[in-house]
């Protein structure tokens, strides 16, 4: 689990000093990072699949990385989970803080926590802070974000399962993707929460629910807010490709690009 470059089309490098988490919301009931722990439950990679393991020699990561980049922190996990131990939270903050260079992205379902901590813990201005909304239920978690104390927020609607109205007020940056995974061959669980199904050329995008991330995309011009469509999704991420309307969105707030 060395911090390499990632297929996570919004960053550029992975920092994991912790893995393992709980669900915390719909949006977590077919989590990549668990399913990926568990598969391998036992290995020297994951010898506790997605239990809450600490891999503390990896803090120094960063420092090694000499070009500015986009670090996803915690793809593994999240730093905001309760169990999460303190003293690696601070000392992350503070790897950040020490590299200044890089821009590190903070995604969180626990955007009540990241306040409370912010409150101790001064946050660098390197730190861009998102909160995880899967669906309308969950647009709350932007009123706890707009109240971090961070210098730059964003928003991944990712896996998107309902339609979203957003509150854009302090948001500057809007991640929306498809969900993808063996589980949605179930025509079931795909009419759940697929924004794509199999067609006899291969997957598609779903007619009934292109206008989910058309509304966002447009949302997002209305309020200036770069919008950063990632995928339809499918059995795998790439399965139905990442086209909105013929057109790639792949847009970065410009204080994110200019900074890394």
């Amino acid at each position: 689990m060395a911090m390499n470059d990632t297929a996570i089309k919004w960053t550029e490098k992975t920092w994991n000093p912790a893995s393992g988490c709980v669900p915390a919301s719909e949006g977590c009931k077919y989590c990549y990072a668990r399913s990926l722990a568990e598969q391998k439950r036992g290995t020297a990679a994951f010898p506790r699949g997605f239990d809450l393991t600490v891999r503390r020699h990896k803090l120094r990561e960063p420092f090694a990385i000499k070009e500015p980049a986009l670090i996803f922190v915690n793809s593994m996990s999240d730093l905001f989970w309760s169990e999460y131990p303190d003293d690696l939270r601070r000392e992350a903050i503070e790897v950040m803080r020490a590299t200044p260079r890089h821009t590190y992205q903070v995604l969180t379902k626990r955007p009540g926590r990241a306040v409370d901590f912010f409150e101790q813990v001064e946050a660098p201005p390197n730190l861009w802070l998102g909160a995880t909304v899967e669906s309308q239920r969950w647009t709350k978690r932007l009123d706890a974000l707009r109240a971090a104390k961070v210098a730059h927020r964003f928003v991944s609607a990712e896996p998107l399962l309902t339609p979203l109205t957003l509150d854009l007020a302090g948001i500057e940056w809007v991640i929306v993707g498809g969900e993808s995974g063996l589980h949605l061959r179930d025509a079931v669980v795909r009419g759940e929460r697929g924004l794509s199904e199999p067609t006899a050329r291969g997957w598609s995008p779903r007619s009934d629910r292109v206008d989910w991330v058309r509304d966002l995309r447009d949302q997002c011009g209305r309020s200036n807010v770069p919008f950063f469509f990632k995928q339809w999704g499918g059995v795998l991420p790439h399965s139905a490709g990442d086209l909105l309307d013929g057109v790639v969105h792949h847009e970065y707030p410009t204080a994110m690009r200019t900074a890394a």
